[in-house]
């Protein structure tokens, strides 16, 4: 009685007789049946080790080159570490090039600040606004707006009910397109005028109402998605910088 002969490989199984010559195995061999290659992929997705364990099978299978339905793992690697490759640096890129951005804004936010805490008084302050600060900001025009309405006042002035339209308390920074033109705000410059940064204000001790505004000719200078940090740091120090006036008497 034969006995079965384990294998390792998905082929028609062989039976062996120690009675039986090897031509006997050989002619077996010969005319086995054509292979099932579903039931030869199913052995590999099932047996993986099967492949990655016969050194001379895989180093053969990895260096010939794909032809026809053959797959070249070795070139499907390569392409695969050229990809990750590429997608890693465009990802380093886009980071140095953001923190450039960041850095860079940040010394002209610095460079605007010296600008104003250098001002004497009111009229010098809006000189360097429109003029140190708004080329250090890259803006086409920088104007600060302020009203005689306090903060915590039932009625509100002209110039206050304009910029709580603008930067209410619930909303006190913008960044984004502009509406309209706005003369009061921009004067001469207003129909140039086509995005803004806007930051309410709040100083002195009864908290008077007003608004810094940065506008530009470029639609997309300022974009709500770009962040609003560092205009609301400045806005912060030109309010220590207005609440100096204001205990010096000049506002």
């Amino acid at each position: 009685m034969t006995r079965p002969l384990k294998v390792q490989s998905p082929t028609a199984f062989l039976f062996e007789d120690p009675v039986r010559p090897m031509a006997y195995t050989e002619a077996a061999h010969r005319v086995a049946p054509a292979l099932d290659l579903d039931l030869v992929r199913d052995f590999l997705l099932q047996n993986p080790d099967f492949v990655r364990e016969d050194s001379e099978l895989l180093a053969a299978v990895a260096s010939e080159s794909g032809r026809g339905n053959v797959v070249a793992i070795a070139d499907l690697a390569r392409e695969r570490l050229l990809r990750e490759s590429r997608s890693a640096q465009e990802r380093f890129s886009a980071i140095v090039e953001t923190a450039r951005a960041n850095y860079e804004s940040q010394i002209r936010v610095q460079e605007a600040i010296l600008a104003i805490l250098d001002a004497r008084d009111p009229g010098e302050l809006g000189a360097r606004l429109g003029g140190h600060v708004a080329f250090a900001l890259a803006a086409d025009a920088c104007v600060m707006a302020a009203s005689q309405t306090p903060a915590t006042s039932q009625s509100l002035d002209r110039m206050a009910g304009r910029i709580e339209r603008l930067v209410p308390t619930e909303r006190p920074v913008y960044l984004g397109p502009v509406d309209r033109p706005r003369a009061w705000l921009y004067g001469d410059k207003a129909e140039a005028v086509r995005s803004e940064a806007l930051a309410r204000l709040e100083f002195g001790p009864d908290r008077r109402v007003a608004v810094l505004a940065l506008g530009s000719a470029d639609i997309d200078a300022f974009r709500a998605e770009y962040g609003a940090e560092l205009v609301v740091f400045f806005a912060r120090v030109l309010e220590r910088v207005l609440d100096g006036f204001v205990r010096d008497g000049l506002m």
